[in-house]
């Protein structure tokens, strides 16, 4: 059952406040940290910051959906509500530290309620919708499932935002083997029109979009045997639901053993010469003999199925489980029985370390049976994550060329989609999908760089067995040649060419955090507290987050988790800035860096208390920019008031061009906003677009402190 999201009451206080929210912050994106705050609720502190994010003071457009527990804090996601109904990936994520002080706010809210109106709002509400059967239908063709379902369909009505305001849509999930795959899709309400999409399904190689259904040859399934196939399975294999999260399951404390490739045979023995079509005598001085903890035992039946990782058949082909009678697997690679120890080690072993390293009990991430096929995909040569809610959401891998279940990277590098989805249920857009497979491929080699051999066998290749030959070219892990534009996104597996350099825009990601671990592991570093710090950053995000964003948010959690050492937090931020993808700037911006597409603006100044500036905006296009010298221990305050018949906004930029504050109120609104850092700022003044009424006319600004 669909759970709705309550709306703020006063119950939900349960600390008082005291003190300014505004002690101390820096922006970066949509992500605002907070230092030097007194102890406050998630509540108060969006109340003091209502202004800020664009909010209504009342915060009615609000609802508390989702509270999560981290290792520094917890974290309170808030939904946009637009009647009644969510608005799509707009949510306020309020983080608290264990002291009760504010940490940060990441805001994805939208900017709606000057955009339409009540009126039109209702009119939206109330035109003639299609059905849900309807939209399922429609979203079934689409897609061209040609592949049997791993979930059953699901739709929601929701609020998708244009650049006109809103478009109601039903918004509809099919969760298909592969190469159908799974997509998320927005389909108009009233007219079933596509309005976007995206995968999710994570494959290790290749972009996936709703357009690539078409290249599908075959007969397209019945969707309604398709829905009621995979009900009867699931039916008969449910598992205990607490909380909305799928029951951890008590260890049997039964092991076994079998084979494994720690982490894969060319890095174990050594050598660039083993191929996939080298003898099988080749091999045998790569294997280990591992323990395989905790397994079920049914009847005298050993099962690879314990607490962390479920062994299963999900995606064609249909090749069952390897079980013994003695809990131990003697087979080798070229038998499936090899890829499915392989990957239960892996896998048990990943986790067994994840919570190692605090994330236990609330805290936990993925702390239940992940279901894994070894020989899915189709037979491809690709692995994926597909994701869904905790619980539907599964690893398969293919045996296309070698086996991705032999390869270490390969099986950690998709576990970590499934680690970044289970803290962040709303990662996509934004830089999300290349750092989403740089993540996946940092998450490998951390683990490839703890073994024997591991730094002295290409430690900058990510998938050393899988890819690097015949198969494909596999991924680097030290582009530090590779730059960040901030005027672009990057996309999952895309090329980029920047500055003359060509690369993969997943190895702009993995680099600045490959290159961190060595460093800091070279100064005596443990690995363990530079993994802590790179899962503690994920948590208190949610969707289009950008690098830089996450990026300041790793920086952060190094500061937090280790004060006493900034070796952690200055080497992340060292890395982070040789490829552009933060900033060491200290000093004024010039007008391009606040704002690149005016670039020949002066900023007039203010310098003194109470000046009053009467501007005027010819256009729609023109900006004006204001530099403010705000004094040490004064808290700047800026008031915008525009005509009556238009809509003007206000930003405000500290010295190294962050913008740190903003209001955005409507037509004829006055904005207004404060800000307590002294130093060089710049105020702007802008048109906003998505206004109605006059683009040219007079405002008054005013600075006091």
């Amino acid at each position: 059952m669909r759970q709705f999201a309550r709306p703020l009451i006063a119950s939900l206080i349960v600390l008082a406040y005291a003190g300014s929210a505004h002690a101390g912050s820096y922006s970066v994106d949509n992500l605002t940290l907070y230092s030097s705050t007194a102890a406050t609720t998630a509540e108060d502190a969006l109340r003091q910051n209502a202004a800020q994010f664009g909010l209504p003071a009342s915060l009615n457009n609000l609802g508390l959906v989702k509270v999560q527990e981290s290792l520094t804090g917890k974290h309170y996601h808030y939904q946009q509500m637009l009647r009644g109904l969510p608005v799509d990936r707009a949510e306020i994520i309020v983080s608290i530290s264990k002291s009760g002080q504010l940490q940060k706010i990441f805001n994805e809210t939208r900017h709606i309620s000057d955009k339409v109106d009540a009126s039109a709002v209702n009119q939206l509400y109330n035109q003639a919708q299609i059905s849900e059967d309807l939209a399922l239908d429609k979203a079934w063709t689409n897609m061209k499932v040609q592949h049997p379902l791993v979930a059953a369909p699901t739709s929601e009505l929701v609020w998708v935002t244009t650049k006109d305001g809103v478009q109601l849509a039903r918004k509809v999930r099919i969760e298909a083997q592969m190469p159908t795959g799974g997509f998320v899709q927005f389909l108009n309400a009233h007219d079933g029109a596509v309005i976007g999409s995206y995968s999710t399904s994570l494959p290790r190689r290749g972009k996936r979009t709703l357009d690539a259904r078409a290249e599908l040859a075959g007969p397209v399934l019945d969707r309604h045997a398709a829905t009621k196939a995979v009900s009867d399975s699931q039916g008969s294999h449910t598992r205990t639901v607490q909380g909305g999260a799928v029951a951890a399951v008590t260890p049997s404390g039964i092991n076994g053993s079998g084979y494994a490739f720690d982490p894969d045979p060319r890095t174990v023995l050594n050598t660039d010469a083993l191929t996939d079509t080298s003898a099988a005598s080749a091999f045998d001085a790569a294997y280990s003999t591992k323990t395989l903890r905790d397994l079920t035992v049914t009847s005298g039946v050993y099962k690879l199925s314990g607490p962390f990782v479920n062994i299963k058949n999900i995606e064609s082909p249909a090749t069952a489980p390897s079980t013994t009678s003695n809990g131990v697997w003697t087979a080798k690679r070229g038998n499936n029985a090899f890829d499915d120890t392989n990957v239960y080690f892996h896998l048990d072993q990943s986790q067994r370390y994840i919570q190692s390293l605090g994330f236990t009990g609330t805290k936990s991430i993925i702390n239940r049976p992940l279901d894994v096929d070894t020989d899915g995909v189709n037979g491809d040569d690709n692995s994926h994550y597909s994701g869904g809610a905790a619980g539907s959401d599964y690893l398969a891998f293919g045996h296309g060329c070698v086996n991705d279940s032999e390869d270490a990277d390969v099986i950690l590098h998709e576990y970590g989609h499934g680690i970044q989805a289970n803290i962040d249920s709303s990662w996509t857009g934004g830089d999300t999908g290349a750092m989403g497979e740089g993540f996946g491929d940092y998450w490998a080699a951390s683990y490839s760089y703890s073994t024997p051999n591991g730094k002295i066998y290409h430690p900058e290749w990510a998938f050393s067995w899988d890819g690097h030959g015949a198969c494909w070219d596999g991924r680097m892990l030290n582009r530090t040649d590779a730059k960040y534009n901030a005027s672009k996104t990057y996309a999952a597996h895309q090329s980029v060419t920047e500055g003359g350099v060509t690369f993969q825009s997943d190895e702009l990601w993995s680099a600045p955090l490959y290159q961190s671990m060595v460093a800091l592991i070279a100064a005596g570093k443990p690995r363990a507290n530079i993994d802590q710090i790179i899962l503690e950053a994920h948590f208190g995000l949610g969707s289009n987050v950008k690098m830089p964003a996450m990026a300041t948010a790793i920086v952060n959690a190094a500061k937090t988790l280790f004060p006493a050492d900034l070796s952690y937090a200055n080497t992340f931020q060292a890395k982070f800035e040789a490829q552009n993808i933060l900033s060491s700037v200290v000093s004024g911006p010039t007008i391009s860096e606040v704002e690149s597409n005016n670039t020949t603006a002066t900023a007039q100044a203010i310098t003194t208390a109470g000046t009053t500036v009467n501007g005027t905006m010819s256009a729609s296009s023109d900006v004006d920019y204001y530099k403010i010298v705000l004094p040490s221990g004064k808290t700047l305050a800026l008031s915008l008031a525009p005509n009556a018949s238009s809509d003007y906004d206000l930003e405000l930029y500290n010295s190294a061009g962050t913008k740190v504050a903003s209001s955005v109120n409507g037509t004829g609104a006055v904005d207004s906003l404060s800000y307590g850092s002294a130093g060089t700022l710049y105020a702007k003044v802008i048109y906003y677009g998505g206004g109605t009424g006059a683009t040219s006319g007079k405002y008054t600004l005013k600075a006091s402190w």
